[in-house]
């Protein structure tokens, strides 16, 4: 994993603001595998997962 504390924090302001990747969602979906409570909870992984990609240099906590 990735991600960090920093791409988390990140997708939970854009959760709040409105903002849902619906792709993402859909993969978030099938990977709870029908358990409603773990759907955020995957898409948030997924998501910061995807941030944390995208940096050519990785964060790191000093």
């Amino acid at each position: 994993m990735k991600a960090n504390r920093f791409h988390i924090g990140k997708v939970i302001e854009e959760i709040n603001s409105g903002f849902i990747d619906a792709s993402l969602m859909e993969k978030a979906k099938t990977r709870s595998k029908g358990v409603d409570q773990t759907i955020k909870a995957f898409y948030i992984i997924l998501r910061a997962e995807k941030f944390a990609s995208l940096e050519k240099i990785p964060k790191r906590n000093l």
